[in-house]
């Protein structure tokens, strides 16, 4: 079976409360995320990637992802050079 995938760029809008007790809501953007078709749906990957991202690289008393979206990467595409011959 091929293993259909799509890379994914992902913004998520966060709520979180630190030790302290103070509380921010912040954006983050260009979450890598790579949606297996297969696996899951690609709103639970990319939801789950946002979360994967806040929680490896943030310390927090709790958070909450508000929002979401994703972006597919668009691949750069070499061209070919012509061979000129002279």
């Amino acid at each position: 079976m091929e293993n259909r995938k799509t890379e994914i760029l992902v913004s998520a809008d966060i709520e979180m409360m630190f030790a302290s007790g103070e509380v921010h809501s912040f954006r983050l953007s260009n979450i890598p995320c790579t949606w297996v078709w297969d696996e899951m749906s690609r709103g639970a990957a990319e939801y789950w990637c946002a979360f994967d991202h806040v929680s490896n690289h943030y310390k927090f008393d709790w958070m909450t992802i508000k929002s979401w979206t994703g972006s597919p990467v668009k691949s750069i595409v070499d061209t070919p050079s012509e061979n000129i011959v002279g």
